[in-house]
């Protein structure tokens, strides 16, 4: 047989071998980078304000994050854990315990669409004592996820100097996460709804506390309180990033800082027949010498 026939023949039944692996082979623990997370989202009445559009849509700030979460999900890798967390008043409850994002990506899915104003126990907004919470939450599971921490930063009552001592009996940077500021830049009204998540109206100046101390204050208006946000993730070690879309929050669930590596469960049977469809396409070529008889 003269060589190039010889190397045809050769590549046919390599591709023969391979296809029949990709049939019986197993999956194979890989070494692979995943993600441990906590999302926390602020679900208070100022997160309904509807800042951002979705296809020409107004959205509010809590449902936009609810669809970036939901996005970044579908890029985290398989072994990445991911649960859920609400804040509300001065308490951050975890909802769901991180569990696998492919195993579990439907009731994920699920939970998170479940995660609105309804849930709310109170209408105040101490936004430092809930990333104290979570950060709570954080060290007392194992392993430790990280926190991702979703909020307009507006509080309520207005905040004060005292948060400052919440944070003083661990150091910062025990816990990794990233503080997302959600919201634009232009006061907006803050939608009052009743406990079932009906709007009744809107917060008026007499209604809410307003801060003493800035004779321009205008609680019952809700914009982004970016700086505060920032001076909260700088106190406790974490990053801070505006979710100006759906990608900047999946970048910073996806922090490499962040990756652990893990052996993973994972399938390699696409791979061989892959290489076996570009052995067949190779042998198959228009210029190809026929196959000795």
């Amino acid at each position: 047989m003269r060589g190039p026939m010889r190397g045809e023949a050769r590549a046919l039944a390599a591709a023969l071998v391979l296809l029949l692996a990709a049939v019986v082979v197993p999956e194979l623990p890989l070494p692979r980078a995943t993600y441990d997370l906590i999302v926390a989202f602020d679900i208070t009445q100022s997160m309904d304000v509807e800042d951002y559009r979705v296809d020409g849509v107004p959205v509010s700030r809590l449902d936009f994050a609810r669809q970036a979460t939901r996005r970044a999900l579908r890029e985290l890798p398989c072994g990445s854990r991911v649960g859920w967390a609400a804040f509300s008043e001065y308490r951050t409850v975890l909802l769901l315990a991180p569990i696998e994002v492919c195993a579990n990506y439907n009731d994920l899915i699920a939970t998170l669409a479940r995660v609105d104003g309804r849930m709310r126990w109170g209408e105040a907004s101490e936004i430092a004592k809930g990333v104290f919470w979570s950060i709570r939450a954080a060290q007392a599971l194992e392993p430790q996820p990280d926190v991702i921490f979703i909020s307009d930063g507006q509080e309520a009552p207005p905040a004060g100097s005292e948060e400052r001592a919440l944070f003083g009996d661990f150091k910062p940077g025990q816990i990794h996460g990233w503080l997302i500021g959600a919201g634009g830049d232009l006061p907006q009204p803050i939608p009052h709804t009743d406990p079932d998540g009906r709007r009744i109206g809107y917060w008026h100046a007499d209604e809410v506390v307003q801060n003493d101390a800035d004779p321009h204050s205008h609680e019952e208006l809700s914009e982004l309180r970016q700086p505060h946000l920032q001076a909260i993730a700088r106190q406790v070690g974490f990053g801070y990033a505006r979710l100006s879309d759906a990608k900047a929050l999946s970048a910073a669930m996806r922090d490499g800082r962040s990756a652990r590596r893990a052996p993973v469960t994972t399938r390699i049977d696409w791979l061989l027949a892959a290489v076996a469809l570009l052995l067949l396409c190779w042998r198959f070529r228009p210029d190809a010498a026929p196959a000795p008889r």
